[in-house]
């Protein structure tokens, strides 16, 4: 599970960065987790509580790095969220 999340997280930076449209990406990435709820067993409602915060927090991200393009604290920011991501 933990290799999806990167990968997918890897696949949504792209993403943004032929895009630069986070949230976009924010959805992508809450319906994928919505959708991996699902699958693991967790109910709809629970499942969409999840999506959501998952979408609040993703579009935090995306819009940082979005925002930080080409800077050195792209890196940090984007450092940050894969470890954050993983928990």
């Amino acid at each position: 599970m933990i290799f999806i999340r990167i990968v997918v997280l890897i696949a949504l930076i792209q993403i943004l960065s032929q895009t630069g449209k986070p949230f976009v990406c924010s959805g992508i990435y809450a319906a994928a987790a919505i959708l991996g709820a699902l699958f693991t067993g967790s109910g709809f409602v629970a499942a969409l509580i999840g999506g959501a915060i998952a979408f609040v927090f993703s579009s935090l991200y995306f819009w940082a790095l979005d925002r930080l393009d080409g800077t050195p604290w792209w890196w940090v920011v984007a450092i940050v969220g894969l470890v954050i991501g993983l928990v």
